[in-house]
């Protein structure tokens, strides 16, 4: 199945700057017919789901992860539990968050 192109998602003149939905082979389960679904913005922040480490549905978990120039960071994973691991801090700020 080809990538859904979402269309431009930023002002960025270098690189891909479409947002894009696909399908990836597993990391962990390279010979499995089993897929990731990943959500990828221009700014390289990636959202990797159905990703596990195991065949079972219980450890599914969701990536977050970052480009750092070339190098690929995991920024934050969810597991089925709920469990949120972050990696670097947690700041609290006064007032409400917008957007």
């Amino acid at each position: 199945m080809p990538d859904i192109d979402l269309g431009v998602a930023s002002d960025w003149t270098d690189g891909d700057y479409n947002g894009r939905v696909k399908l990836r082979q597993n990391p962990v389960l390279q010979s499995a017919a089993k897929k990731d679904v990943v959500v990828s913005t221009p700014t390289s922040i990636e959202l990797s789901v159905n990703t596990n480490l195991e065949v079972d549905q219980r450890t599914d978990r969701i990536y977050f992860t970052t480009h750092y120039g070339t190098t690929k960071k995991v920024i934050a994973v969810l597991d089925s539990d709920g469990n949120l691991s972050i990696a670097g801090q947690v700041f609290t700020r006064q007032g409400n968050l917008t957007y």
